[in-house]
């Protein structure tokens, strides 16, 4: 049995969830909330089983939640100090004691006359829960941030549209589904690096690498990401590169055979290490929804060498959707 994780998010966006969905049947995720009762629609995915999370401890969640909003009390009230904030976060980024207002204030005051850390302060930071945390709640922002532009962006096509009296033939051509559709974001070019050590981090903690059968397959929607992992490690096989791959559609009937069928063409290719000689399966009706899939193999050495992972491979598989 492979396990499905997606990955190094802790929060997953509306655009990265249409995705992994077009692709995956279903995925495990880490979230770190304690339940989706705030969002109906990860709510309902995790109904339907397309995500399987698995959730924080009650303690682990309410401890770097108390610690990520003292820092957020703290950067309230001393908005625009940015030379404390600086020499604090120089020694200590993550606060991880002591983290009330009045005790972090203390430490400005001590910190900025004496630039020394102790031991104990350096292993401190090592928290990837509370990393994990504030990239969450900077994911959770910047998806509000990129909606909200979206509003304004359809808003303008549609009066520019109106004023120039553009038929609404040649607007459907222009967002005909597999041409290249606006930039998007990619969260995973924020701080890449320790998202992933944090991730990885994190993940044994949960156990998620601790299931018996192959190697796990961590899928990523992050170009970034991807990028990142190769560039650092050695003896990376490319097991697979499709630059345009059709997929259904979000209602198709045919959706959930052609995704069993593609999942065992994965593993196939996974437990192979190459994709020669595995048939590819198609999509052969009138959705005209397009993707793009990239399927890496990490050797042993190299994941515990570069993420600590000893005495495992993985396998990373980027996936995106043409729009």
């Amino acid at each position: 049995m492979i396990e499905t994780l997606f990955f190094p998010f802790s929060h997953i966006s509306k655009e990265q969830l249409k995705i992994v969905s077009a692709f995956f049947h279903n995925i495990t995720f880490l979230p770190l909330v304690a339940d989706f009762a705030e969002d109906p629609l990860l709510g309902q995915m995790a109904e339907k089983k397309v995500l399987q999370p698995v959730f924080p401890l009650a303690q682990d969640l309410g401890r770097v939640e108390n610690q990520a909003r003292s820092y957020l009390d703290w950067a309230k009230l001393h908005r625009g100090n940015e030379k404390n904030l600086k020499s604090l976060l120089k020694d200590q980024p993550y606060f991880m004691e002591d983290t009330d207002i009045s005790s972090i204030q203390s430490q400005i005051r001590s910190g900025t006359k004496k630039n020394k850390t102790s031991v104990d302060q350096k292993k401190a930071v090592q928290d990837p829960l509370l990393l994990l945390k504030f990239a969450q709640l900077s994911d959770v922002q910047n998806e509000g941030i990129e909606d909200e532009l979206k509003v304004l962006e359809k808003t303008r096509s549609l009066l520019f549209s109106e004023l120039t009296g553009e038929t609404s033939e040649k607007k459907n051509e222009k967002s005909r589904p597999g041409s290249p559709g606006p930039d998007t974001v990619d969260p995973g070019r924020r701080m890449t690096r320790e998202r992933l050590v944090a991730w990885f981090s994190y993940a044994r903690q949960k156990g998620v690498f601790d299931g018996p059968g192959g190697m796990p397959l961590l899928v990523t929607t992050s170009p970034a990401v991807l990028d990142y992992m190769v560039s650092g490690s050695e003896g990376v096989i490319n097991a697979l590169d499709i630059d345009s791959i059709k997929v259904h559609e979000k209602d198709c009937v045919n959706k959930g055979k052609w995704q069993q069928d593609f999942f065992q063409f994965l593993k196939e290719i996974i437990l192979s290490k190459n994709s020669s000689g595995v048939a590819l399966p198609q999509a052969d009706d009138t959705c005209l929804l397009c993707g793009q899939i990239k399927v890496c193999l990490f050797p042993e050495g190299c994941t515990k060498a570069f993420f600590n992972t000893p005495g495992q491979s993985i396998a990373v598989c980027l996936v995106q959707l043409k729009s």
